[in-house]
């Protein structure tokens, strides 16, 4: 096995575990808001919020680490429309992880706590997060696509 194919399988498997991971967080957020459970939905939104530094930054560290290793070895450009626009999404996946999915969690675990599942707020800032995870599995898909598609290559 060459390195370049080596960095490439690495690659491969960040981008399943990071896709599936959040195609699953979809269905057990789904699950846990149709329960009616505030325990389970406080529960749910925690784990989602540990899972961001300690299960989603490190793939992507790994995903940033061999895309970049990948393009110096086989000779790509970084110029190139299709590496462009993957780095591109990808940093706003990392944004919209850091930065608004992993507060917005915390927040809104702690208001289902103290106001519970029933309260309008608390009902309103779940759909704008649930919102804000499909957009990131939406833009997770794209970038795959890019990936594979490789436009202007």
């Amino acid at each position: 096995m060459s390195l370049y194919e080596l960095l490439k399988t690495l690659h491969v498997l960040g981008a399943a575990a990071w896709a599936g991971a959040v195609i699953v967080s979809q269905f057990l957020g789904f699950l846990a808001a149709r329960s009616g459970q505030t325990d389970r939905m406080v529960a749910f939104i925690e784990d989602e919020a540990w899972l961001g530094p300690h299960y989603f930054a490190p793939i992507s560290g790994v995903m940033l680490i061999t895309g970049i290793a990948m393009v110096v070895q086989s000779g790509w450009q970084f110029e190139d429309t299709w590496v462009a626009l993957g780095l591109v999404i990808f940093f706003v996946t990392v944004f919209l992880g850091m930065f608004l999915l992993g507060p917005k969690s915390e927040r809104l675990a702690a208001a289902i706590r103290d106001r519970g599942l029933d309260d309008a707020g608390v009902q309103a800032d779940t759909q704008k997060l649930m919102r804000l995870t499909r957009l990131d599995l939406a833009l997770l898909v794209l970038v795959i696509a890019i990936m594979v598609i490789k436009p202007g290559a």
